[in-house]
C-alpha cells in the first residue's frame, strides 16, 4: 500500500540497504548474501588471473582481504539464518582456500 507524504506517492519495498547490508521483508538475508557471494566470486576470478605470480602469503592476505572482509562484514545479522544460507556462505570461504593453497578450480 503506497504511503502519502506531502505531495509525493511512497511504494514500499521488498528490500532495503543499511550500512550495506540487504534487509529483505522476510528477513531471510537471502538477499543479502547473495550479493555478498557476487562480489566474492567476483574477486576470487580476479585474483584467479594473478595467483600463479603470487607467493602463498600474498594469496592468503589477498583472500583474507578481499573474500573474508566481505563475508566477515556485519556477521551479526546473520544470526539465526538457515543452514542453508550458511552453506552459501560457506562455499566461497571454501573457493578462497582453495585459491590460495593453489588446488581446485579456484
Amino acid at each position: 500500500m503506497p504511503l502519502q507524504v506531502k505531495d509525493q506517492l511512497l511504494q514500499p519495498t521488498d528490500t532495503v540497504r543499511d550500512l550495506g547490508v540487504l534487509i529483505d521483508s522476510q528477513l531471510t538475508m537471502e538477499v543479502h548474501v547473495w550479493n555478498v557471494i557476487h562480489s566474492c566470486f567476483y574477486q576470487l576470478r580476479q585474483l584467479r588471473s594473478i595467483r600463479r605470480s603470487l607467493p602463498t602469503d600474498a594469496r592468503r592476505t589477498l583472500a583474507a582481504t578481499f573474500i573474508a572482509s566481505r563475508v566477515d562484514y556485519c556477521n551479526g545479522v546473520l544470526y539465526g539464518v538457515s543452514s542453508q544460507v550458511i552453506r552459501r556462505l560457506q562455499m566461497v570461504l571454501n573457493a578462497a582456500a582453495r585459491l590460495v593453497v593453489g588446488v581446485g578450480r579456484y
